[in-house]
C-alpha cells in the first residue's frame, strides 16, 4: 500500500493512502461524464469522443426546413445532425454539473473514510488540508486534453494540418450517437496489460508517462482510421459526380 505523509494546518503529519487508479469507480452517485459520440476505428473498435462545448463559438442552427422533408445525406441533413447534437450536449452539460456537485461530496467522504491511514479525519479543518490530502490520495486521470498534448508535443502527430484528436472528433460527428464505454480507460487498461503491469504499478507512473504509453499504442490505429475515412469520403464524392 503506497502512502504519502502530508503536513496539515495543525503542523503535524498525516499519512494518506494513495487510492487505486480506478478505485473511485465504485463511489456513488454516478458522475455524469462529458457528452460523447462514438465511431469505429479502422480495426472495428468503437471509441467515444468528447463533444467540447467550450470550443463552439457559434452554435449550430436548425436548417430551417421541416425535418420530415429533409433527405438523408443532404447538407440540410448534416446541419440537422449538428444542431441536434449541440442541443443534446447543452442538456447533458446541465446534468453533468449537477452530478459533479454530488460526486465531489461523495468522493470527499470516501477519501476521509478510506485514505487517511490513522483516523485523523478530525484534524482536517480547512481547504489547504483537503488539497494536501487530495493530492496525496488521487491518481491523476488521463484526459483527452492530456492525450492530445502528448500526440502533439511528444509524437509531433498531426492530420491534415490539425490536431489528431480534433480530426477524430470531426470524423465522429458525422454519425453521432450516445452511450458506449470509456475509451480512455479501455486504452489505459490495454496499455497496462500489454506491459504486464498491475494497477498499482501502473498508477506509480506519472501522468505524462502513462499518456505516452497509451498514445504510442493508439496513434497508429487512429491515423489509420482517419486515412480510411478520408479515402471513403473521396470515393463517395467521386461516385456522387
Amino acid at each position: 500500500m503506497a502512502t504519502t505523509t502530508v503536513q496539515l494546518s495543525d503542523g503535524r503529519p498525516c499519512e494518506v493512502r494513495r487510492l487505486g487508479i480506478f478505485e473511485l469507480d465504485v463511489v456513488g452517485p454516478t458522475l455524469v461524464g462529458p457528452f460523447t459520440y462514438k465511431f469505429k476505428l479502422a480495426n472495428g473498435e468503437e471509441v467515444e469522443i468528447d463533444y467540447d462545448l467550450s470550443k463552439i463559438t457559434v452554435p449550430p442552427q436548425h436548417p430551417g426546413v421541416p425535418e420530415n422533408e429533409i433527405v438523408e445525406g443532404t447538407p440540410q441533413y448534416h446541419a440537422l445532425l449538428e444542431w441536434q447534437t449541440y442541443k443534446a450536449a447543452v442538456q447533458h452539460e446541465q446534468k453533468r454539473l449537477a452530478s459533479a456537485i454530488e460526486y465531489v461530496i461523495a468522493v470527499s467522504k470516501y477519501i476521509a473514510d478510506h485514505a487517511i491511514v490513522h483516523g485523523d479525519q478530525e484534524r482536517i479543518i480547512d481547504e489547504a488540508d483537503w488539497l494536501s490530502i487530495y493530492e496525496a490520495a488521487l491518481v491523476p486521470q488521463l484526459t483527452y486534453e492530456v492525450l492530445a498534448k502528448t500526440f502533439e508535443d511528444y509524437f509531433s502527430a498531426h492530420y491534415e494540418g490539425g490536431e489528431v484528436l480534433a480530426a477524430m472528433r470531426k470524423m465522429g460527428r458525422r454519425d453521432p450517437s450516445h452511450g458506449g464505454y470509456d475509451s480512455l480507460k479501455a486504452w489505459e487498461i490495454q496499455a497496462m496489460n500489454a506491459m504486464q503491469m498491475t494497477e498499482e504499478e501502473w498508477s506509480d507512473l506519472d501522468l505524462g508517462e502513462r499518456s505516452r504509453k497509451v498514445a504510442a499504442m493508439q496513434l497508429p490505429k487512429i491515423l489509420e482510421s482517419l486515412e480510411s475515412d478520408r479515402i471513403s469520403r473521396e470515393n463517395r464524392a467521386k461516385a456522387g459526380n
